[in-house]
């Protein structure tokens, strides 16, 4: 099976050979999240692989979801992408189980395509999540999987490339898949119900993070991420896709002090979200344990955003906005690096190049190094 690709041993050398550089990103990386050093800041990026990385084999989601040599690959070809950038990116791989993993623990399972992320097959009654406590949850199906593969690839690599954790949400994101829409009328109808549902989310989710953690080998306040970042101010990422449909007190009630909760028990984290509600990014932001935002782009509302709205709030509140903006229609890529530069000299943006010469007219690696020249 592998003698006409690349294989494992060979992957791993090939690791091991950048195994400096990548601890100078991670320095660099940890500075900034610390806001410790503004001269030269960083920046990420990601390029086209070489002729023998291109020979790693690449599968479909489900064919990767069970098995665990696939999955490896797969994320074995981003990390390649990452690093031949020679931006300051962090390399990290994980087991890419899907939003509703953690469902697992509480019996639930999820329907896997081929070609989209997983989704959760069925939601729980009022009366079961009523009466379920943390004491309920097993380690089983979906989330045993994943704990399999990610056993796997610390087997298999050793150190050569960190693993970071599966996805586990946030705690009212994680409420809305276990309960369903169903939740909107309850914050209103029965909110005491609301309330055990997310606190029974943050116990949940403090396990499942801790057991993976302990497969990883990741500390508790440390976070590698979406092959991309790294910092030891903060310990995990949550997400806060369904509360980006809330108004402000429902925010207030039902998100912030459960987030906060997570979040401080982890040393910090950090908030990715999709969509835009300003109004849920000034209550996150103005939270000490937050220490980044992202946001991400949805196809045809690339320009939702205003950037230097955004960018201003994250320097008030001091939150590092980590990730991709899109170069404005008519401005030059260079303009564009300018546009990133400029923040990220004050501390408030680790920000992500696209890699499009076609469309830009500077690759992303060229972006970089522009990036890099600005100071």
């Amino acid at each position: 099976k592998m003698n006409n690709i690349i294989g494992i041993k060979r992957i791993v050398e090939l690791l091991n050979a950048e195994k400096e550089r990548i601890l100078e990103a991670k320095k660099k990386q940890l500075a900034y999240w610390r806001w410790e050093k503004k001269d030269s800041p960083p920046v990420i990026a990601y390029f086209d692989l070489t002729p023998e990385q291109e020979e790693i084999p690449s599968s479909n989601l489900k064919e990767a979801f069970y098995s665990s040599e696939m999955m490896l690959f797969n994320q074995i070809r981003n990390v390649f992408s990452a690093l031949n950038s020679y931006s300051d990116v962090v390399p990290s791989i994980r087991a890419n189980m899907g939003v509703g993993v953690v469902l697992s623990l509480f019996g639930g399972a999820q329907i896997v395509f081929e070609d989209k992320m997983p989704w959760p097959k069925e939601h729980f009654s009022k009366e079961r999540l009523s009466n379920f406590s943390v004491d309920d949850i097993q380690i089983r199906g979906d989330f045993e999987l994943g704990l399999s593969h990610m056993s796997f690839f610390k087997e298999v690599l050793g150190d050569a490339i960190p693993v970071y954790c599966m996805d586990h949400q946030g705690p009212f994101d994680l409420a809305h898949l276990l309960f369903g829409d169903q939740i909107f009328i309850e914050i209103f109808d029965d909110p005491d119900f609301v309330h055990h549902l997310l606190n029974l989310c943050v116990e949940v989710s403090v396990k499942a993070i801790e057991i993976m953690k302990e497969i990883s080998g990741e500390g508790l306040g440390e976070c590698f991420h979406s092959n991309m970042l790294y910092g030891n101010n903060m310990g995990i990422r949550i997400c806060e896709d369904t509360s980006a449909l809330l108004g402000p007190e429902q925010i207030a009630e039902f998100v912030i002090p459960y987030t906060t909760k997570l979040a401080r028990h982890f040393g910090g984290g950090w908030v990715h979200y999709c969509g835009r509600n300003d109004n849920l990014t000034k209550q996150i932001c103005a939270l000490p344990e937050i220490k980044g935002i992202n946001f991400g782009i949805i196809p045809g509302k690339e320009y939702d955003h205003e950037f230097e709205k955004d960018m201003e709030s994250c320097l008030n509140s001091k939150t590092i906005y980590v990730g991709a903006w899109i170069p404005y229609p008519n401005e030059t890529a260079k303009e564009f690096v300018k546009r990133m530069h400029f923040w990220a000299k004050q501390g408030c943006i680790i920000p992500v190049m696209p890699n499009s010469k076609e469309k830009y007219g500077m690759n992303s690696r060229e972006m970089v190094d522009y990036f890099r020249e600005l100071g």
